[in-house]
């Protein structure tokens, strides 16, 4: 495995945990604390996330490892 692919594998599985942590975590705590502002900007960065974890699967899926 060359060392671009692997740094793909290593992005999506450190965007997988902290998109996990926002949605367990994040976004609740926001939502008990009343920060409305907080919580918007998490769903943003949560909906940026998936969408870079989207891009690099799809990357991954065209090489044959």
């Amino acid at each position: 495995m060359d060392n671009c692919t692997y740094n793909k594998i290593k992005l999506m599985h450190e965007l997988s945990k902290l998109n996990g942590f926002i949605q367990h975590h994040c976004i609740k705590d926001a939502k008990t604390s009343k920060h409305t502002k907080c919580a918007k900007i998490i769903k943003h960065l949560q909906k940026d996330i998936n969408i870079h974890l989207k891009q690099l699967h799809q990357e991954l899926s065209r090489k044959k490892l």
